[in-house]
């Protein structure tokens, strides 16, 4: 059964052997295998299974609207989907961005993105999205996406964590795009008659959006730009020894000029002065000693965001608006991380041994005024596999985990059982216990000091259906969730409130028109239950032609209780009920020879349910503090969101030392305007409903070396 291996599989975190005459061993690599390269093994390239998504460098490239950014590929993907096309934000099966989080090498990480406000109704900064990337799909060697049910070795997981690698090698590069420049310059050298090599790179990249406007995106009097610098060394590469360091330094900006005069004023906004300002730091070491079967590997990042945003009425409007409005937004997030594990591996056996440690220091978390408190969090854990027979594998461990703030240890099993029930056909059962310390992104004047962390009950079963290139999954899912915490707004009295974490760090508010006084009233329950399918295939045609496709669709329901009615389910802000993708790419060699000419058009659609709302206030103004009302639940929705995308990409037929490629890529073909947001408008004095961006054309120009 375990004959047929999925790529996915080969794309791995701790060493693992593969029999072929004698065991080798691969550890923290990128194993590219084709079919035939080892005997009695068919290698199929298949990035989906069963909520966990890998996405290696040569797929995020081809795929349309991925900017570089492979975050922003998920929603082709069952049970994904993003609540704003202007961000990568991560939606998996119905729970909110903020349960989606972000790793280097296996170890926490800060928002990796720039412009973490994109997309967002408050216009401040997100904890864990963002417009692109900060780590470019130029220099990252594979992204993964581990769902829960999460394997052990992570922590502090709800929905899902993000974990990149940085390429350990990239060829030398200039990419000319509409959104700016980007360059890579590697520097490896190599000593033939010793075992040790260094591989060493750097990259640039300075992006603008003046040329979009130019053809219709229109960004008003904004100007919006980022730029990031990334460096990556391996120091020591040797048969039983593994060295590098990386680092990466990022900025970006969003400010807005107010019109220039009182007729061209078509909102509040156009009198107001904004400037938005986040820096990012990231820099870490990797070390990795593997002898004999047994391996000890260590992942240290520090990592760190500062955001900026402040907001006044141009002096030009003063005595126009009567009362001018202003206010300032200071964000501010540091975490140490360090990931240190040992496994020993026979050649059916893994055993692996780890730890986590991290001390974070976040305003966005505590919502506290002034200096922000140090919380520290341990995890120890132990993970066990074994492949009993050809046709069966289970996987056992379990991790207890510690938070300073919520003074909890709580254990957290995790277990996997895989039967193949055919040649062809596979099940698998998996249970994880999980965590997460999830609190308001807000200014609370009223809390308990000790808010336990999230608690979820995972469960997952798959079935899966390989033959060749065909792959079919049914997957059935449900998360039980507890300790979730409601708050009341103050003046209320005792209604019924709906300020539930469930809905994310702002409670589902996205924004509130006077700073809210909020108080914590006790614990409720959620819960997300489900299933998705999804089939995909690849077949040839005279060895020139490459046709593929990925079909997929999620049916789900994700809910929340609130302590008044512990007996009523309602739909949170994210219950789309429903995702689905449709992705059809097609590949040609127009030479026909090895210096192939290829052509490559890629096309996808996603559709999902609207997002949900709160109902409307009868008479939103200032005084009510939010344009919805304040015991109402999340009982209406949006239009359902519907996106095609298109990607064609040529390559030229290039000698052995460069390669050209020429791309367009283009969100949102039928530019439809999406429900994005609504908010409440302090010059018309009415509630407004924001679109998304539309359409969104890049043409690239890519030269490598």
């Amino acid at each position: 059964m375990f004959r047929n291996i999925k790529y996915q599989l080969i794309i791995i975190q701790c060493a693992i052997f593969i029999n072929v005459g004698k065991s080798q061993v691969i550890e923290d690599t990128i194993i590219n295998l084709k079919p035939g390269m080892v005997p009695g093994v068919t290698i199929t390239e298949k990035p989906y299974q069963s909520g966990d998504l890998t996405m290696t460098q040569n797929q995020y490239k081809m795929m349309p609207a991925s900017f570089q950014d492979p975050a922003r590929i998920l929603i082709k993907y069952p049970g994904f989907s993003t609540p704003n096309e202007g961000a990568n934000g991560i939606i998996f099966r119905g729970l909110a961005p903020e349960t989606a989080r972000w790793q280097l090498f296996g170890a926490d990480i800060v928002n990796p993105n720039h412009l973490s406000n994109a997309g967002t109704a408050n216009d401040l900064s997100t904890e864990s999205a963002g417009g692109v990337n900060a780590l470019s799909g130029s220099i990252l060697g594979y992204y993964h996406f581990e769902a829960n049910p999460a394997e052990v070795s992570k922590a502090e997981v709800l929905s899902g964590i993000s974990d990149m690698k940085l390429a350990p090698k990239i060829k030398s590069f200039i990419d000319l795009n509409l959104i700016g420049l980007e360059a890579g310059l590697n520097l490896s050298s190599k000593n033939e008659n010793s075992t040790r090599f260094k591989n060493i790179y750097a990259a640039y990249r300075y992006s603008f959006v003046g040329l979009l406007s130019q053809l219709g995106v229109d960004f008003g009097n904004e100007k919006i730009g980022y730029q990031d610098f990334t460096m990556n060394a391996e120091i020591i590469r040797s048969s039983t020894i593994n060295f590098n360091i990386f680092g990466t330094l990022g900025s970006s900006s969003n400010n807005f000029q107010a019109v220039s005069h009182v007729d061209s004023i078509s909102g509040f906004k156009d009198m107001q002065d904004i400037f938005y300002k986040s820096n990012l730091a990231i820099g870490g070491a990797q070390f990795l000693w593997y002898k004999r079967g047994k391996a000890f590997h260590n992942t240290t990042i520090f990592s760190q965001r500062k955001n900026e945003r402040r907001e006044s009425t141009n002096e030009r409007f003063l005595s126009t608006i009567g009362q001018p409005y202003g206010q300032f937004h200071d964000q501010i997030e540091s975490l140490i991380s360090s990931h240190s594990y040992f496994s020993k591996l026979t050649k059916k056996d893994v055993l692996k041994i780890g730890l986590r440690a991290n001390g974070r220091t976040n305003d966005i978390i505590t919502g506290r005024v002034g200096k922000p408190d140090l919380i520290l969090s341990f995890y120890p854990y132990i993970h066990f596999s074994k492949n009993v027979t050809e046709k069966f594998k289970y996987e056992l461990g379990s991790g207890i985990l510690y938070d300073s703030y919520s003074e909890e240890w709580t254990p957290e099993p995790f277990a996997t059982i895989t039967y193949g029930l055919s040649k062809h056909l596979s099940m698998e059962a998996g249970y994880r216990h999980s965590s997460q310390l999830l609190l308001p992104a807000l200014p609370l004047r009223q809390y308990i000091d000790k808010i336990p962390r999230v608690k979820a009950h995972n469960v997952q079963l798959a079935l899966s259906y390989i033959l060749d290139e065909l792959n079919i999954n049914a997957t059935g899912f449900f998360h039980q969730l507890r300790d979730l915490s409601n708050y009341v707004l103050a003046g209320s009295g005792d209604k019924e409130s709906h300020f539930n974490i469930f809905n994310g760090s702002f409670l589902g508010y996205d924004q509130f028109l006077t700073d809210p006084v909020l108080s914590f009233k006790d614990f409720s329950r959620g819960r997300v239950f489900g299933a998705s399918a999804s089939v995909d295939n690849v077949f040839y045609a005279k060895n020139k032609h490459k046709f593929s496709y990925n079909v997929n669709g999620t049916l789900f329901n994700a809910e929340y209780q609130i302590p008044e009615l512990l007996e009523e389910w309602f739909p949170g802000k994210y219950n789309y009920g429903y995702t689905s993708s449709v992705l059809l790419s097609y590949e040609t060699n127009l030479s026909g020879t090895d210096k192939a000419k290829v052509l490559t058009f890629s096309l996808s659609n996603h559709l999902r349910g609207g997002q949900r709302e709160p109902v409307l206030s009868s008479e939103p103004n200032l005084s009510t503090r939010t344009i919805y009302e304040s015991n109402s639940s999340f009982s209406t929705a949006f239009a359902p969101y519907q996106r095609l995308d298109f990607r064609v990409v040529y390559q030229p037929g290039s000698g052995k030392k460069y390669q050209h490629r020429w791309s367009l890529d283009i969100q949102n073909v039928l530019n439809r305007q999406n429900d994005g947001f609504r908010y409440y408008d302090r010059w018309l004095k009415k509630v407004i409903l924001q679109n998304q961006l539309g359409l969104v054309p890049v043409l690239s120009y890519r030269l490598e070396w």
